[in-house]
């Protein structure tokens, strides 16, 4: 995203991406779905004229406001500790500014994009605000096979498999040969590091458990 001023004194963006972006599976320890910090925020470097589009002052001070989210789409905040709330702002600084918050797409349906809506403010009042402008993201499809890992419990029976296997889920059955009656495991697993982990009481003599996609 490019950012300037126009002629009249107010922040303009520059979207030079095709919307939805895709969004890749995570590669951030702790942070589970999709997510990627690539896309940054960049303050032009050109004066365009002929566009009403002309580089910042480094006398101003930028933040970005998180305007409306819808669920399941987050934008963590500047200090990479949590997710941003609804009118929380975003340090950026001075122009020149190349910034990269991480975007993060953390509960997923296959078809449907997710928006953030935000907009940009200089602290420092030399420029208006810029008009609400909206992301629009989708997740990257997630290739596998991942490994479920089985191993004993304090309880049961633990189940651990990477948080990248986002569209997949954890079934279970009796029977390995039965190939429609499988179920869905419907326990919230936690997570760790990179991983879920799910510990299951032991139910009956035997139990098979796999990961199939959606």
């Amino acid at each position: 995203m490019l950012f300037g001023h126009n002629a009249a004194g107010q922040l303009q963006v520059r979207i030079e991406f095709e919307q939805p972006f895709e969004l890749p599976v995570s590669v951030f320890p702790g942070i589970s779905g999709f997510a990627t910090g690539e896309m940054g925020l960049h303050s032009t470097i050109l004066d365009e004229p002929a566009n009403d589009f002309f580089q910042l002052s480094p006398a101003a001070d930028f933040r970005f406001i998180l305007l409306a989210k819808d669920p399941g789409m987050e934008v963590w905040n500047d200090h990479g500790s949590a997710f941003m709330t609804n009118g929380e702002s975003f340090f950026i600084g001075q122009a020149p500014f190349d910034t990269h918050p991480v975007w993060n797409l953390v509960t997923w349906t296959s078809g449907p994009s997710y928006s953030l809506t935000l907009k940009i403010i200089d602290l420092n009042g030399i420029y208006t605000d810029s008009a609400p402008f909206t992301l629009s993201f989708t997740a990257a499809p997630s290739a596998g096979p991942y490994h479920l890992l089985i191993s004993g419990g304090s309880t049961g029976v633990r189940l651990t498999w990477p948080t990248n296997a986002v569209g997949w889920v954890l079934e279970s059955n009796s029977q390995i040969e039965a190939t429609n009656s499988w179920s869905l495991v419907t326990n919230t697993a936690a997570i760790a590091d990179t991983n879920y982990s799910l510990e299951l009481p032991v139910i009956g003599n035997r139990q098979f458990f796999r990961l199939h996609a959606q």
